[in-house]
């Protein structure tokens, strides 16, 4: 295997995406824009979207693009031998892979305004924090003996100078405080109100759970590599257990991208349209991540 695809979570603001898509993938994004929130039931306009639509539909305008550049880089034959998706990535690299519809990719996402509604009746104030400048053993020393794991855990070790904090919104702040007085180049909190990747989400995401656990998937097109075990998905149902466990189960990102490596990956595709998952996953190795901008160029 020498070509990896990576597909980045949700977090770009849909303006930081949309200007970089070049004039032909912008005519085919608005193509699907208007048929994903048609069938919906959203407004393009997103400030005019009611309590979570706002939120959820700057999340499936990402997994949008995702297919754009996901197709884009088909029609140009860049395939891939394997891929990956990094948080919400997993849903993406899910309807593009083929191992899903599209439409229920969209829904997937949909139903975190469940989730979100959820934490809010049950008063439960969540958060996820950023720290740039730390490795996932680094943060571990800095944060060792401050937080309960019920409170706070590192929910994403993304690289060795990238690590996304999850928990409960007191204790990321607080954690964001200490690993900024510890030499931090650069924290900030998410401030969305929920803790993606801590094992609490569990106990409020079960209509996501289940969802997810619907019989309508299919082998992927191509092989998929599991974020949590970092085996070789092949099978539907490898899938539909990737998907059910992402929204709670912690990941380490930076030893999945090793394992593609140890594989034999040696070209990285970033996926997003704004070369997001690119700037977290620098390889220890000179394997070159190629983004939108350098294949459009």
């Amino acid at each position: 295997m020498e070509r990896a695809f990576l597909f980045n979570g949700i977090g770009s603001k849909p303006e930081k995406l949309l200007v970089k898509l070049p004039p032909e993938l912008m005519d085919k994004y608005e193509v699907y824009l208007d048929q994903t929130f048609t069938r919906l039931g959203l407004n393009k306009d997103i400030e005019k979207n009611k309590a979570y639509d706002g939120r959820v539909a700057e999340w499936v305008i990402s997994l949008i693009c995702d297919r754009v550049v996901y197709e884009y880089y088909i029609e140009k034959g860049i395939i891939p031998d394997i891929g990956a998706g990094y948080s919400s990535g997993i849903v993406s690299i899910s309807g593009c892979f083929g191992a899903v519809s599209h439409d229920f990719a969209h829904d997937i996402i949909m139903m975190n305004r469940s989730t979100m509604r959820c934490l809010e009746e049950h008063d439960v104030k969540l958060d996820m924090g950023v720290v740039i400048g730390f490795s996932y053993d680094d943060a571990s020393k800095v944060l060792e003996g401050h937080f309960s794991p019920d409170e706070l855990i590192i929910g994403c070790g993304n690289s060795k100078f990238h690590v996304t904090l999850s928990g409960y919104a007191d204790a990321v702040e607080k954690a964001l405080e200490l690993c900024q007085e510890e030499g931090a180049i650069k924290v900030f909190s998410l401030g969305i109100g929920v803790a993606y990747h801590h094992p609490i989400m569990k106990n409020y995401s079960q209509e996501y759970v289940d969802l997810c656990g619907q019989d309508v998937y299919s082998d992927p097109l191509y092989p998929i590599l599991s974020i949590f075990d970092y085996r070789i998905m092949t099978t539907g149902a490898d899938i539909m257990k990737e998907n059910q466990l992402n929204v709670y189960s912690p990941i380490r990102w930076d030893i999945a991208l090793t394992k593609m490596e140890e594989l034999g990956c040696r070209e990285f595709f970033d996926v997003s349209a704004n070369g997001a998952v690119s700037k977290f996953s620098r390889l220890k190795r000179k394997c070159k991540i190629y983004t939108l901008e350098d294949i459009y160029s």
